[in-house]
């Protein structure tokens, strides 16, 4: 029974697919509703987790496009234009909002620890772009760079700082919007995102979250899907480019151990960003308390001591819910309206007890299998 249901959700799929691509809207809707109705039946039958997660995010998936074409298909046809001028309208409009135009304000300093990852990124990125004829022949650049390490430790953050430090165009993509939002043109927005990036390099192609895009391939993987990863590598690959062309792909995950053995490839530098060693804990409590007067007890080496095993973000959180604790005392006490009372200094009881309150985000057992990936797969 199972089997015919899977069946079935597959038909609805690609008939709503080539609705899709038809532009048949309400064709389209009706069919990946129906895929989603099927696959959430199937959950209910089926034994094995790994299946009931993959049905899950299908349906999603499903509903999700299901959504974004009702809001499609309630916006007025220009007649002016053809249909085929008005994707190409979305695709420029989709690629323009993953250019920033001003450099991110975040400095190098502003990154705390990270020597090591530092390092490989000046050498990997920032060196080639200042002086991009010292890296020619044999020296040549590296065209992909993926961050990985657990979540709250900075990729993000040192991707900005590299953007504000060359000068660049930086394009920020989202890989969960490129397939949500484009499925069945998404390998069509990939090939003009990295012609859009050829005309105004140099360029910094920044992909957050990109296990999200760069996952295993499968045998019952979306076509669509399937396209746009192939498209991704032959850029990245520099298929479609010249040696010449200064075009760098910078991904950031969390999960690097999903990441497809062909994209791994196409990564040649994997540099890991672990949690904050002491040095850097205690800037970041720096960071994250300036401007806010906090009582002469309250020693920061001795709070990035006690907080070993926090990730960056974890802390900047600790930070948050300690210098609101002496702004609650005086809401509770009915003075907040009273500008003559002034807020006390933040305490050191207030940073313990926060410590208290939040917890480390990351397991012993998940920095273990980030630090087994990287003694396999590690390149920085």
């Amino acid at each position: 029974m199972s089997q015919s249901m899977l069946q079935q959700a597959s038909n609805y799929a690609k008939k709503a697919l080539q609705y899709d691509q038809a532009r048949r809207y309400k064709e389209a809707i009706n069919n990946y509703l129906n895929a989603a109705t099927v696959l959430q039946k199937l959950i209910t039958l089926e034994q094995s987790k790994e299946m009931r997660d993959l049905y899950y995010r299908k349906a999603r998936e499903y509903l999700a496009r299901a959504t974004e074409l009702k809001e499609i298909a309630k916006k007025p046809v220009s007649v002016d234009k053809t249909e085929g001028d008005e994707s190409e309208d979305e695709i420029e409009a989709a690629i323009a909002e993953t250019i920033i135009g001003e450099k991110p304000n975040i400095a190098w300093d502003d990154v705390a620890g990270l020597v090591v990852a530092k390092s490989a990124l000046r050498e990997a990125i920032i060196l080639p772009m200042l002086r991009p004829d010292l890296f020619k022949g044999a020296r040549k650049p590296w065209k992909g760079i993926m961050l990985f390490g657990p979540p709250g430790c900075g990729k993000t953050l040192i991707a900005k700082a590299v953007a504000t430090e060359v000068d660049a165009t930086f394009f920020n993509v989202s890989a969960a919007a490129i397939i949500s939002k484009w499925l069945g043109e998404s390998e069509k927005l990939v090939k003009e995102l990295f012609d859009a990036a050829r005309e105004k390099m140099p360029s910094l192609v920044f992909i957050d979250e990109v296990d999200s895009i760069a996952t295993e391939r499968s045998a019952g993987e979306h076509d669509a899907l399937r396209r746009v990863k192939t498209q991704l590598m032959q850029a990245m690959d520099g298929v479609t480019s010249k040696a010449e062309d200064r075009i760098v792909v910078l991904g950031a995950t969390n999960i690097p151990w999903d990441i497809d053995a062909a994209f791994r490839r196409r990564f040649e530098k994997r540099i890991y960003v672990p949690l904050p060693d002491l040095e850097a804990r205690q800037a970041i409590f720096k960071i994250h308390t300036k401007g806010v007067e906090h009582a002469p007890e309250v020693n920061f080496e001795e709070l990035a001591m006690l907080s070993e095993g926090y990730s960056g973000a974890d802390i900047a959180l600790i930070c948050r819910e300690a210098i609101m604790m002496p702004v609650r005392e005086l809401d509770a006490a009915g003075a907040l309206s009273d500008t003559s009372v002034q807020v006390r200094h933040v305490s050191k009881g207030d940073f313990t007890l926060a410590m208290e309150k939040i917890r480390p985000s990351v397991s012993p057992s998940e920095l273990q299998r980030f630090d087994e990936w990287f003694a396999e797969f590690g390149a920085d």
